[in-house]
């Protein structure tokens, strides 16, 4: 018996027991630590636990939120040990929802701690420079219908010939599979200061198939910072979230303790968050919070799908690491998104990895500014084994397939017989290019493009004299530094006038980073006196003149958001009563007369000035990205008609001043207005064609509320004073999306007003309209917003007005933005 205890170990033993308070109640998910094994437990929902251990002496811990702990020490023999203990309330005072919801479940104090603590993990680091690694993926799958499928099959086995090679015929579905995956990879410094200023100095890109689907964000945009009350997630979600660590964060969800987790002798409460309604601002997932610390070790977070813009779905993962004395910082995040569009699905996964970090890292004075993120001409140079060295979490196997897919493919791409063979095949002339597509011609050694319209597209239609026949070329030409010029040139010829008319215009980007423009046109064409009015509007020969023309046009940023606009244009007019105007309009618009006047000169200068203060940028080897700015946009403008110069006969001063700007009112939506006033300082010689004009509405359609009125049943024009003010407020959910039934439509509502004063007819005009809207998907990533309203209008020289309109909007995917 002795050599077998020499041989074998003793037996575990066991330790259980209840833990109860002090009326008798038991202490569910309360915490069981021994302190020599740095391990334990935590009751159940009955406040039993259950311990296996080796006999000794040890010392147990017993706690739990909202109790005073204890510590006992037990001896553990051969026989199984119980063990009960009462725990004390403790003295700590709670908010009053959250002692009472804490009865039923022990999270909501553990949330409360976190939420009584949280300010010193927003503030405890004040400085910060580390090193991220991106990785982001997108899996484009396809799935066809089993007829299809079956199919495609029987087909391609009754194919005559050889017998099908199987490895081939595997390789080439692998490669398919393959070119259905995109990736990109990128290493910066990210630079931090206290409370929001970013900068990122981006070292690496690489981008292995399109970007297009990708979720990159630029850290200045996408704070993911759950400490915060409200987490704004621009580009993804339409409304900022709100934390489930908010300090009203109780009114917004609901919490449930699942487990509590013992990891590295850290005891973790393992958190489910749950919104206590649907709506989407909210989100829903699981939280890990430290025990004493009280801080967020990790998460899981899902957005509601009705707040998103482009995705169907995106999860967050964040996971904390300390890095001593209690500071907590994150060490990986992950994004998890994904979208549908008919037959397809788009899987998206992008993860940062941050490395390095140095906390109260010196920077050197006035190194946050408006530039946000610098990405270096080295950058895009880097090669694979940069990128061996570089990345800090390992690729998945399909991961790898795809780099060394995409590396053969793009070596391929680059050599001389490749871009020949492409060339060779886009400059192939086909029926289908003479007849419907127009003809194009490449260089791509040059990135040279010609490209000459259709025949079909020689046919054309004008107000004046119906239909003409002419063709319309051009030429694009991109270079390396990232400048830019392009070249067009059109003629035709009236059929019912025999006049000819067209156009030739040059324009180029010659300063890529200061977005630096030039432009010139001339041409003799039909002209609108006023483009933006009515649609109806514009089928009225009299709207119409005759304009041979020549027109400059220059615009660069002189600084940061300072925007300088010049243009120069001599303008010959002429009357168009002299020309058959009947066409097939009269069957739609009863023909009316056309202005009569004689012929003129007007030499024209229009100066802008445009500033917004603060605004945010990017910094490209070749070009500036601009983000946008928090404050408004300041803009001045004066246009002159020159007297004297050049046979001008006009002779004018107009000056206008404008406001416009983009608010964003957390959970309440966003708003957006714009102010104007204007007035002619000199009318000495002021044509009619170059009066200051007001957009007559139209029946029915919406137009864009920033810029016109829903209700003006008139064009109207002013040479004096006038102002004028828009306003729309899309409310985003945030009033109707609480209630269940109306947040399964999808639909939202919108409201907004304008008003406009002309001083010399003294007219004054008011209007205020709401509506509803609802965001439709027309592809993985376009969107169509379509909203129907209700106007109400009034003059001082009518009684008010009602009417409907719809709308239809679709999304910028560039900007990720609606027009209003």
């Amino acid at each position: 018996m002795c050599l077998t205890l020499l041989f074998f170990p003793a037996f575990s033993q066991n330790i259980s027991g209840f833990i109860k308070d002090e009326n008798n109640n038991p202490v569910a998910f309360a915490n069981v630590f021994v302190r020599e094994l740095n391990t334990g437990t935590a009751t159940d929902a009955k406040g039993y636990y259950f311990l296996s251990i080796d006999p000794g002496v040890y010392n147990l811990v017993y706690s739990s939120i909202g109790y005073q702990p204890k510590t006992i020490q037990v001896i553990i023999s051969d026989k199984p040990l119980k063990q009960d203990m009462i725990l004390p309330a403790s003295n700590a005072q709670l908010n009053e929802v959250v002692v009472k919801a804490s009865r039923k479940d022990p999270a909501y104090e553990i949330i409360q701690h976190v939420i009584d603590n949280k300010e010193k993990f927003l503030t405890q680091v004040k400085t910060a420079r580390t090193q991220v690694y991106l990785r982001a993926t997108e899996v484009i799958d396809v799935k066809k219908k089993k007829a299809q499928a079956d199919k495609e099959e029987a087909e391609e086995s009754s194919k005559e010939g050889p017998p099908l090679d199987q490895f081939a015929a595997e390789k080439k579905k692998e490669e398919e599979r393959l070119q259905r995956i995109n990736m990109v990879e990128m290493q910066l410094t990210l630079n931090f200061q206290y409370p929001d200023q970013y900068k990122e100095e981006r070292t690496g890109f690489k981008a292995y198939g399109s970007k297009e689907g990708l979720f990159i964000p630029v850290f200045n945009e996408s704070d993911f910072n759950f400490y915060q009350n409200l987490v704004y997630l621009k580009g993804i979600s339409e409304v900022p979230v709100i934390s489930p660590v908010s300090k009203l964060a109780v009114l917004s969800y609901k919490y449930k303790l699942e487990e509590v987790l013992v990891e590295n002798t850290q005891v973790v409460y393992k958190i489910r968050v749950t919104p206590r309604k649907t709506g989407d601002a909210t989100c829903k997932g699981i939280l890990y919070i430290n025990d004493s610390t009280w801080n967020i070790n990790r998460l899981e977070l899902t957005l509601e799908k009705g707040g998103l813009k482009f995705y169907d779905a995106f999860t967050i993962k964040q996971t904390y690491q300390n890095m001593g004395e209690e500071v907590w910082i994150p060490s990986r995040q992950e994004f998890i998104y994904q979208t549908k569009a008919g037959a397809k699905s788009f899987q998206g996964n992008t993860v940062w990895v941050f490395t390095d970090f140095q906390k109260d890292y010196v920077f050197p004075p006035k190194f946050f500014g408006n530039e946000v993120s610098i990405t270096t001409k080295e950058a895009y140079e880097r090669d694979s084994s940069y990128w061996k060295s570089a990345r800090a979490e390992p690729l998945t196997i399909d991961q790898q397939k795809v780099i060394a897919y995409r590396d053969s493919v793009e070596a391929a791409h680059k050599t001389k017989a490749y871009l020949d063979s492409v060339e060779t095949r886009f400059n192939k002339i086909t029926v289908g290019e003479v007849l419907y597509h127009g003809v194009g011609f490449r260089k791509e050694a040059t990135k040279r493009n010609i490209y000459i319209s259709p025949l079909l597209s020689l046919i054309n239609f004008e107000v004046i004299g119906g239909f003409r026949l002419g063709p319309y070329v051009s030429y694009f030409r991109r270079f390396e530094n990232g400048r830019r010029l392009y070249t067009s040139a059109s003629f035709s010829i009236g059929l019912k006038n025999t006049d000819w008319q067209g156009s030739i215009g040059f324009w180029t980007r010659y300063q890529p980073y200061r977005l630096g423009d030039v432009s010139v046109r001339a041409g003799r064409s039909f002209h609108s006196i006023n483009s933006f009015d009515a649609y109806l509007n514009q089928l009225r020969i009299s709207n119409y003149i005759l304009h041979e023309h020549v027109d400059l046009f220059h615009r660069i940023e002189l600084v940061n958001g300072l925007y300088l606009g010049t243009e120069l244009g001599f303008h010959n007019r002429h009357s168009v009563e002299d020309y058959d105007r009947t066409s097939i309009i009269n069957r739609v618009i009863d023909e009316d007369d056309p202005l009569v006047f004689e012929n003129y000169q007007a030499l024209i200068s229009t100066v802008r000035l445009a500033y917004t203060p603060k605004q945010r940028f990017m910094s490209e080897p070749n070009q500036k990205v601009v983000l946008g700015s928090k404050f408004p946009t300041f803009s001045i403008s004066h246009r002159r008609g020159w007297n004297g110069l050049l046979t001008s006969d006009v002779n004018f001063d107009y000056i206008e001043l404008g406001i416009e700007q983009n608010l964003l009112l957390g959970t309440l939506g966003n708003s957006r207005y714009a102010l104007m006033a204007g007035k002619f300082v000199n009318t000495k010689n002021l044509p009619y064609v170059d009066l200051k004009r007001f957009r007559q509405s139209d029946p029915y359609l919406y137009s864009d509320p920033l810029h016109s009125f829903q209700l003006l049943d008139t064009s109207l024009s002013a040479t004096g004073l006038f102002l004028e003010g828009h306003y729309i407020h899309h409310f985003n959910g945030a009033m109707i999306n609480n209630l269940p039934l109306i947040k399964k439509t999808k639909i939202r509502t919108v409201a907004g007003a304008g008003a406009m004063w002309i001083q010399q007819s003294n007219y004054r005009y008011e209007e205020v309209f709401g509506g509803i809207e609802r965001i439709f998907k027309l592809g993985a990533r376009r969107r169509l917003r379509l909203g129907v309203y209700g106007v109400i209008s009034q003059t001082n020289h009518r009684a008010p007005e009602t009417g409907y309109k719809i709308s239809f909007d679709i999304i910028d995917t560039w900007k990720r933005e609606w027009s209003y």
